[in-house]
């Protein structure tokens, strides 16, 4: 088994810039998130969770609070 190297390490300068550029679309995500009262859905161990995000006026970064959901069976 080969082992696996974080991709901050490779050779291609798009690849390793991956990390950033994700960070920073989950952070517009959450600003736009709170401006439009919306709930963000992110997958957590196999398991969708509907979080809805409070403007922190202290703070550039938001308040994530869980949302209960309907299970649909």
């Amino acid at each position: 088994m080969k082992p696996t190297h974080s991709i901050t390490q490779a050779h291609s300068s798009s690849l390793r810039g991956t990390v950033a550029a994700m960070t920073r679309a989950a952070q517009q995500a959450h600003r736009i998130a709170a401006q439009t009262q919306t709930a963000l859905v992110v997958e957590r161990n196999g398991v969708l969770e509907h979080l809805q995000v409070l403007a922190n006026q202290a703070s550039d970064m938001p308040i994530l609070q869980a949302v209960p959901t309907k299970k649909d069976h």
